[in-house]
């Protein structure tokens, strides 16, 4: 299983759904209590981690499927509901 990452203003927990496929479910939840999930499919690397950040800091609090794309990397809300942190 992946470690988590650190942010300041979020508890992050990082579940493999698929290692085979990259497909990982980063859950977290902020010190304001918001729960919300990214579903990242690719390999959780310095870029992925950055662009989570990133999203993290505009706070974008919302169940998002992020995958790489030509430009970088990209996020979309999920149509479903994604799992929360625990």
């Amino acid at each position: 299983m992946p470690e988590p990452f650190s942010h300041t203003f979020f508890d992050i927990e990082i579940e493999t759904v698929d290692a085979s496929a990259e497909i990982h479910l980063v859950k977290i939840l902020s010190v304001a209590g918001h729960r919300f999930t990214y579903e990242v499919h690719g390999p959780l690397t310095d870029d992925s981690i950055t662009y989570m950040r990133g999203l993290m800091d505009a706070a974008v609090s919302s169940d998002l499927v992020i995958e790489r794309s030509d430009a970088g990397w990209e996020g979309r809300e999920s149509r479903t509901h994604l799992k929360k942190h625990s």
